[in-house]
């Protein structure tokens, strides 16, 4: 190869080095099709490598700002895969850290850890946030193929007379086709099973037991209905 031809390989090889190095983050973003998958962002910044997710929402959930960066290792694999955590900049909200992986008509959260907000997805009940412990949901098309990790849901207030500042809690797995969110309270006499179907749907059945009987009419005002010895309510809806 001639001294000439080198030289134009060399140019070559370092354009296309520059252009991977600052490829916009947000052509990363929409190549992986996250929008139909119900992911949308109010604005992507930066880099592929180093870049920032403004209001990251999976359908009404907001996620906050978060910081990007495209996975080597994942692309070696053959997946597209993000590294997420909550943005430097994004002070006074609790940390946040996950892998968005994407391969195929498959979606994943991986090593899911820290606290997402809740707002009003659960009302009437007063759900403040979810924490994430060690958190691994995978779905194949519409399809949960795989779950694991631990989930608290944290309570705003005193629930009905009830004190349940360890919120309930329990480890996700699949159910059948949908996501299913097993949880108890300290007690054992709260729970809330979610399940969450690939469309995005989803129902949260919530059982109260152990209630003092003058409890009845508040619950029975916000929709809750006598089942055996509990009171119970079930919430139907959409991300």
């Amino acid at each position: 190869m001639s001294r000439s031809a080198r030289r134009t390989v060399l140019i070559a090889l370092a354009l296309v080095a520059a252009l991977l190095v600052f490829l916009p983050l947000r052509i990363v973003f929409d190549m992986a099709g996250l929008g139909a998958r119900g992911v949308s962002a109010r604005a992507v910044e930066g880099s592929i490598w180093s870049g920032t997710v403004r209001d990251l929402r999976i359908g009404k959930l907001s996620l906050g700002d978060l910081d990007a960066g495209l996975s080597p290792l994942g692309l070696l694999g053959g997946e597209l895969v993000l590294d997420m955590t909550r943005a430097a900049d994004a002070t006074g909200q609790p940390p946040l850290a996950f892998k968005l992986a994407r391969n195929g008509d498959s979606i994943a959260m991986r090593n899911g850890l820290g606290e997402i907000a809740t707002a009003d997805l659960f009302a009437p009940l007063p759900l403040r946030s979810i924490s994430l412990d060690g958190v691994d949901i995978a779905f194949a098309g519409r399809n949960c193929a795989a779950a694991s990790g631990a989930v608290r849901v944290n309570i705003e207030q005193s629930l009905f007379g009830l004190t349940l500042q360890r919120g309930l809690s329990g480890n996700l797995r699949c159910d059948g086709n949908a996501l299913l969110v097993p949880l108890k309270g300290q007690s054992g006499l709260e729970q809330m099973d979610i399940r969450i179907s690939g469309n995005g749907r989803y129902a949260a059945d919530f059982r109260l037991g152990g209630l003092a009987a003058s409890a009845a009419p508040a619950l029975s005002a916000l929709g809750f209905r006598q089942q055996g010895d509990a009171m119970a309510i079930r919430i139907n809806g959409r991300f």
